[in-house]
């Protein structure tokens, strides 16, 4: 919290030098250098994600928006999520489930309980069905 008041301080100075700049144009100035690593294949599919997307600068621009993104998506994520506690009892059986491929996450397997528990089996099976007769109409736009 602390660097982010110094660079905002920093911009009002910085603009009345200089004209407006943004509290991201400060940060990314004034920022620390970092190093990562990455796979080819993962450079790859940035170079032509950055290609598509002349919005973004360069790689360390698209880094820099991407994980701010994240962040804030996670802590909106984190913010509207329920928190529950569970015995260990309850902890092992959705493990287990998880395992068995129920779900890939314990979360995610809360949420197909919640759902099988709350959504009538009558509006699942319409909701089936219509994605079958979708799949008929269209077999093109779902992959086998």
């Amino acid at each position: 919290m602390t660097i982010l008041k110094y660079s905002i301080l920093k911009c009002h100075i910085r603009s009345r030098r200089r004209g407006l700049l943004s509290v991201e144009d400060v940060m990314w100035m004034d920022g620390e250098r970092i190093t990562l690593r990455m796979e080819q294949e993962d450079l790859f599919e940035m170079d032509v994600f950055l290609d598509e997307n002349p919005e973004f600068a360069n790689r360390s621009q698209l880094i820099r928006i991407a994980l701010r993104n994240y962040m804030r998506r996670d802590a909106q994520e984190e913010a509207r999520g329920l928190t529950i506690q569970l015995g260990d009892r309850y902890i092992r059986a959705l493990a287990a489930l998880k395992e068995n491929g129920y779900a890939d996450t314990e979360a995610g397997v809360v949420e197909r309980i919640v759902e099988r528990t709350l959504v009538p089996r009558e509006t699942l099976e319409d909701a089936a069905k219509k994605a079958f007769a979708a799949y008929d109409m269209y077999p093109g736009l779902i992959e086998k």
